[in-house]
This record gives structure tokens, sequence and C-alpha cells, in this order.
């Protein structure tokens, strides 16, 4: 039972500010808080769980997440896990709400690959005056971004009255159930970029509604067809300054803890080799091999089930153990580059023993893997392709060892 004075539904979110969460949880006592509030959503994620099994298959197949779906997973709160409570979100902080991504990902690798990116794209209400972002996410919004300054913004009309947006981005994952599209822009003096007084270009972060989005149909792709990661374009639409802002300070503890955006992709990841292991034990219990021999009586699938679980196991502990201490260190007003490097290697690793799970997994089945009917078949390809991101790629190894001998990064979000 949780204490008095403590929130009982929920916690405050990652892009609140350090006073809104010591208002609330006390020093020191925020586990205990965030603990009991992760575990409705993740009852929540449970509950859901045995309907988005089923659903798997069609969302591979239709490439997107059924309507009626999204707004069970609406009303549940799993599209608004880290939105502050002030403008209609869940308010979890982002350690509580990776484990939900986990426990949705287990069920349908797609669809927890959705609840992540809600998550991430979640974080961008931080960015916005409370108006805006009550408007944007208020009332179930939805967001797809592309965080990567391809778009031209021109300003139009007053000094900072607003921006002209035109512009083409890729991997809007969620693009059949976005409300609003978020897409990073340079902007432009004439033919220039615009620059600051250091030199560097002006950009900015453009929040658009859906109907003035175009979707392109491009994520024709080898796994997670279901997150409609397509490509979206905007052409010549007047966004206000107050929906078009700057990324380069975010608010805090965000901007202490830049590498919890991120925990997440490890926790989607785990989510689908946890999925895997479910799915091999099934397929152990009913197939025999060679001989008529079940396999569950086999050593070799004795063995890589008991390795894919320790692997999965291992990298989930210390996954949650850094970023659980990063989360704290963030609430107390400090940095330390060394665990914020550590918490990227943590998730890298996540994903990477997610995909050695899999594999493992995949080899001792035999033929009952490759037939689609068999969710290991969708888990396969789903792992292969989640991994495949740059912020869970090599490139994220040799940034936290630069990190480790004391150099610069080199890399984003570090």
């Amino acid at each position: 039972m949780i204490e008095p004075g403590l929130p009982t539904r929920q916690s405050v979110a990652f892009g609140a500010s350090v006073r809104e969460w010591r208002s609330v949880v006390p020093e020191g006592r925020w586990r205990m808080a965030t603990e009991t509030a992760a575990e409705e959503y993740l009852a929540a994620a449970r509950g859901l769980a045995p309907r988005i099994r089923e659903l798997a298959p069609v969302i591979d197949a239709e490439a997107r997440l059924p309507a009626d779906l999204v707004e069970e997973m609406r009303r549940a709160g799993l599209f608004h896990l880290v939105i502050r409570r002030e403008i209609g979100g869940v308010g979890l902080d982002p350690v509580s709400a990776a484990r939900v991504v986990e426990e949705v990902s287990a069920a349908d690798g797609s669809t927890g690959w959705c609840v992540m990116i809600a998550a991430q794209t979640g974080f961008f209400a931080g960015l916005l005056a409370r108006d805006e972002a009550r408007l944007v996410y208020g009332d179930g919004g939805i967001v797809a971004g592309v965080a990567n300054p391809i778009g031209r913004a021109i300003p139009a009309g007053a000094p900072e009255e607003g921006y002209v947006v035109t512009g083409r981005w890729p991997f809007a994952s969620g693009s059949s159930h976005a409300t609003w599209f978020a897409g990073e822009c340079t902007v432009y003096d004439g033919d220039a970029p615009l620059r600051d007084a250091k030199g560097n270009e002006v950009l900015r972060l453009a929040f658009v509604p859906s109907e003035h989005v175009t979707v392109h149909q491009t994520w024709n792709t080898l796994g997670l067809r279901g997150t409609a990661s397509n490509d979206f374009s905007i052409d010549g639409v007047f966004v206000p300054a107050a929906r078009a802002v700057s990324m380069e300070e975010p608010p805090p503890p965000l901007s202490r803890a830049m590498p919890l955006a991120f925990v997440n992709h490890g926790s989607q990841a785990l989510g689908i080799a946890r999925g895997a292991i479910e799915s091999a034990a099934a397929i152990a219990a009913k197939k025999r091999g060679w001989g008529g021999v079940p396999l569950s009586e086999t050593s070799r699938v004795q063995a890589a089930i008991g390795e894919a679980a320790v692997l999965v196991d291992a990298a989930a502990e210390h996954l949650y153990a850094v970023s659980g201490r990063l989360w704290e260190q963030a609430l107390a007003g400090e940095t330390d580059a060394r665990l914020r490097a550590q918490v990227r290697l943590a998730t890298s690793n996540a994903a990477q023993a997610s995909v050695r799970a899999v594999d493992l997994l995949h080899s001792v089945v035999g033929t009952a893997g490759i037939f689609v009917e068999n969710p290991m078949e969708r888990q396969f390809r789903d792992i292969h392709t989640a991994t495949k991101h740059v912020m869970i790629g090599h490139m994220t190894y040799e940034a936290a060892g630069r990190v480790l001998l004391g150099k610069d990064a080199a890399f984003p979000y570090f």
C-alpha cells in the first residue's frame, strides 16, 4: 500500500520539471510511487495482451493497427504513458513506461513498437507551452514524429508569428493512427539556412494536424510491418510559432537524462524475445523431432530455452537497474556522463541479447519457425527489423566507449 501523500494513481511525467516532481514525490521516495502507478498500466497491458496476440497476424498482414484496437489502447492510456497528467496523459516515469512497452511487445512486436514510439514522441510535449500541449496531446491525441531536420521552414508574417513548412520525412511509426505529425525543419532566410549567434543552423520541430499531412505507403519491410512507419509530407502548411519549437534545450530532468528517451528500444526488443521464449516452449510441448522424441525432451531445445531465458533476464535486470539510477540522479539535479553512457550501453545490449535469444530459439524449433501461422516466424522477422535502428546500433557502443575513455561521445543523445 502506498504511503499517504504520495500519488496513488499516477506519477509526474518525464517532461515535468523537478519542482513538479518534488511537489508530489518526497526525496528518495519516487520509486515506491511509480511502481504503484506502473503496475496499473502493466495490468492494462496484460489485460489487452490476449486480444493483441489474436490480432497480431492481421496487424502484420494489413500493415497497421486496427482502429478498434487503437481505441482500446488509447482508453487504457498506453499511447500517453509519459505525457503529463495536466494535459491528459498518464504521467509515468520513463523507466516504468519502458516496462509497459516490454509487456505489450511480448504480445506483438509491432504493437509494442507503436507504444514505444508514442512514448518517445510524448516527450515532445515538454517542449510545448501547456495550452499547445493540450491541443496536440489532449483528448487522446497521438503524435507520429521524426526528429531529423530535413524539412524547410520559412518565417511568415510578423517576427516569430510562424512558419510555412514543407518537407518529407521517413520512418513515421504510427502514421496510420496518428492525429498529429511532427517534423523537424531547418529555418531558411531566403535561399540560405538561418543561423544563430553561434553560427549554428536554426532548427524547429513543427507540429501539424493529420488532415494537413500526406502519408506515403513506403513501409514494405521484413518485419514490424504493423508499425506503419511510412513517409509523410507537408506541403506549404502554416505552423504558428508556438507549435514550431526548438529541441536544443529540453526541460529538466529530461535534459540531464537524454538516454532515458531511448531505453524503451531495449524494452521493446526484450518483449519480442520474451514472446519468442513462450512461442518456443509452446512448439516444444507439441512437436516431435527425429525418432518421434518430443522436442521438450531434447537437450538442444532445453539448452536453447535456458540460454535464451538468461540472456533476456540478465539484460533486463541490467537495463532497468542503470536506468533507474540515472532517473534518480536526474531528479536530484545531477548528471554524470559515464552513467548516461552506461544506460546507452544497457539499451543496446538489451537489443542485442534479445536478437541472440530469438536466433537461438528459431534455430532449434525447426520447420515450425518458418510458417506464418506460428508467432515465432513473425517474432524472428520483427527482432531483426527492430535491432536495425541506429539508436541501438553499433555506433552506440563506439560512442559509449569514447565516453568511458574520457572523450566526447560525438553521437546524439548521450
